[in-house]
């Protein structure tokens, strides 16, 4: 072969593979929905381009939160099927549903809803995932955002007939009925191993209390032992009126003028809540590498 045979068939094998190439890059550039609409914001981009092939896409406006933002969730789907909506559900860092919203699908083939993350179930740091469901279980996607920052202190919203109450950094929400009794505080405290509520009374009257074991219990080997009930510190009359492995349901009778009910075991939850325990737990284990390393001493050295 001379070399004018060599050099045309250099030529025709680089425009065949220009050729190749070519309709992938273009393919590739055509799944960028959008192109005209002026945003240079990879992420949107990216979300824009996910609509081409994808059954279902969606996505948040951000990817970070703090503890008291709007999360503003949009999607879009392929192809609408009437009277069906998208089911987006949050799941927390604990693989624990913390949200679900039922969201009808618009004519132009986009949904969109809004939750808050002020909610007592956002309390926790970490990856919340937010997954879009349409139809068949293997319709879906789904997002990753982080909240960071410190959760607020304000009070949990319990719900109807439930008392917040306070102890070891948290709040347990406790169900109970009253009659006759207004409940205006409540607590727990490990230190004398009690439950504590402030009250007003209309009258003679009750309150039932369906006491979480692993907020307050009474118990010697193991067995279950009876509270001690205090009203105004003198000891009252009490039922307990059912039990089971978490919870002991108890009925106190409350005299007209009575301001306070204290309820006394042998265990309550410690002052110190999960996460504090975990940071006292870390800070321990570092002051022993630390002191390894450094070959720290507490006794003196002569």
């Amino acid at each position: 072969m001379n070399s004018y045979a060599l050099s045309v068939l250099i030529a025709i094998m680089a425009a065949a593979g220009t050729l190749a190439i070519v309709p992938t890059y273009a393919s590739t550039f055509d799944e960028e929905a959008c192109p005209d609409c002026g945003s240079n914001d990879i992420y949107t981009k990216a979300n824009l381009a996910a609509q081409n092939d994808l059954p279902i896409a969606v996505w948040t406006d951000s990817r970070v939160y703090d503890h008291e933002s709007e999360v503003v969730v949009s999607g879009t789907v392929a192809n609408i099927k009437p009277g069906f909506p998208v089911t987006v559900t949050v799941i927390g860092p604990q693989n624990n549903i913390v949200s679900v919203h039922q969201v009808e699908v618009s004519e132009d083939n986009t949904f969109e809803t809004v939750f808050s993350t002020s909610s007592a179930l956002f309390k926790a740091n970490g990856m919340y995932t937010v997954r879009a469901q349409y139809g068949p279980q293997e319709i879906n996607d789904k997002v990753m955002i982080e909240l960071v920052g410190e959760a607020p202190m304000g009070e949990v919203a319990c719900g109807d007939g439930e008392l917040a109450v306070k102890g070891g950094g948290e709040v347990y929400c406790v169900p109970f009925e009253a009659d006759g009794v207004v409940v205006t505080g409540s607590s727990v405290s490990s230190a004398t191993k009690s439950l504590i509520l402030k009250i007003e009374t209309e009258g003679d009257g009750f309150v039932s209390l369906a006491i979480p074991r692993d907020v307050l219990d009474a118990t010697e080997d193991g067995s279950d032992v009876d509270f001690i009930v205090l009203v105004d510190d003198e000891e009252a009359d009490y039922e307990e009126v059912d039990s089971d492995d978490s919870t002991r349901w108890v009925e106190i009778i409350v005299p007209d003028g009575a301001s306070q009910i204290e309820i006394i075991g042998t265990y309550a939850v410690p002052e110190f809540g999960t996460m504090a325990a975990i940071i006292l737990a870390v800070a321990i284990v570092s002051i022993i590498a630390v002191s390894a390393r450094t070959r720290l001493s507490i006794s003196p050295r002569y």
